[in-house]
């Protein structure tokens, strides 16, 4: 392995992914949803978003995929409920689960925020070519194997 190749990848896999989500949060999401509800945060469109991939989750599962403590996420849920955004269910064979799922207005929100976002980042990458888009696709792939591997990895 060459090691001056691993040294600049290893540079860049501290820079870039966490420059370039912070310069994404801040240019999609908190602009939008600063538009839309100056009560939403990025934390509550990524509940709403998730819980409109699957019907109803549990409060721990949703604490673990975005690595939010429990009390946080009690004050989101709380949040989203008073907005009229999700419901919140004991679990009828575990009174101590606790799960939630989304509500019409919910959805709707979550449909317009995310457009406005997918809006906003079609018109940023018009800058690039077809075959720069191809790189950066074919990129994330790799990253996302990366990431993947790394995590099993973790695992054992």
């Amino acid at each position: 392995m060459d090691e001056k190749q691993l040294s600049r990848i290893e540079e860049m896999l501290m820079i870039i992914p966490t420059k370039m989500c912070r310069n994404m949060e801040q240019r999609f999401v908190n602009v939008i949803l600063k538009d839309i509800s100056k009560d939403l945060a990025k934390h509550h469109f990524m509940i709403l978003k998730m819980l409109q991939q699957k019907e109803r989750f549990y409060v721990t599962e949703i604490v673990h995929m975005l690595g939010i403590t429990k009390s946080q996420m009690t004050a989101s849920v709380d949040k989203l409920l008073k907005l009229g955004y999700v419901e919140r269910y004991a679990d009828t064979q575990d009174r101590r689960k606790i799960y939630v799922s989304i509500t019409k207005e919910g959805a709707e929100i979550a449909t317009v925020i995310y457009s406005r976002i997918k809006h906003r980042f079609h018109k940023d990458v018009e800058i690039l070519s077809q075959e720069e888009l191809n790189k950066l696709e074919q990129g994330l792939v790799v990253l996302k194997k990366f990431s993947s591997l790394c995590e099993q990895k973790e695992a054992t």
